[in-house]
């Protein structure tokens, strides 16, 4: 840790905690999901108690640059993210939709497997007598923060070739650039849902959340 640092008289103590810790993730000091000191060590550094330490990391933590994780510690989130807008009236690529509102994209890849189609399943993708299909499990990340469990379903006899291929990227761009599939028309449906434990926990949030 630093020297002791200096706060300054008129300008409230959380302020200009809350405002050097930011400025120090501006400058790349803490990364994104890099933990933050301790509440003791930063009480030590600035010379206060801890509840304002706890003050400024709530400031941090409502404008959206550090989240808490209780009994672990304080987490940088990296740039806050705006609401999540989507468009329902074309087909669009996730990867895109988040470059578009300056968000940074990432994809974790949590499964791939060849798996027998559920009755449901194999009605919405006309399969014949081959009931394969790939199902690939993903991860959506933007800015470094879970935002959408994806689970997608391809006839195994059309895309087996995928499953060889790195999937960290856009699957829209993959199945109409790589395998020329031209898609005309989706169906979207939404529903609230309370996450199960396996869920939630890729998620960061608490088993039966919804």
């Amino acid at each position: 840790m630093p020297e002791p640092f200096r706060l300054k008289e008129g300008v409230p103590k959380y302020l200009q905690i809350s405002g050097w810790l930011l400025e120090m993730i501006q400058k790349g000091r803490y990364a994104v999901n890099d933990k933050l000191p301790s509440e003791a060590k930063l009480s030590e550094l600035f010379q206060v108690n801890r509840n304002t330490v706890r003050q400024a990391i709530s400031d941090l933590v409502s404008r959206g640059y550090v989240r808490k994780r209780n009994g672990v510690g304080s987490f940088v989130t990296g740039r806050p993210l705006e609401p999540v807008k989507y468009t329902l009236q074309h087909i669009s690529s996730f990867t895109d939709d988040m470059i578009r509102m300056g968000i940074i994209p990432r994809t974790k890849l949590i499964r791939q497997e060849v798996i027998e189609a559920s009755q449901e399943v194999g009605e919405k993708l006309m399969l014949g007598k081959d009931r394969r299909v790939i199902l690939t499990e993903r991860l959506r990340i933007g800015n470094g923060i879970p935002l959408v469990i994806e689970r997608s379903y391809l006839p195994y006899g059309e895309f087996r070739d995928i499953l060889h291929m790195r999937l960290t990227g856009s699957l829209y761009h993959l199945l109409t650039k790589r395998f020329k599939v031209d898609l005309h028309r989706s169906i979207q449906t939404f529903r609230a849902v309370n996450l199960t434990g396996e869920d939630a926990a890729l998620l960061g949030v608490s088993p039966g959340a919804s």
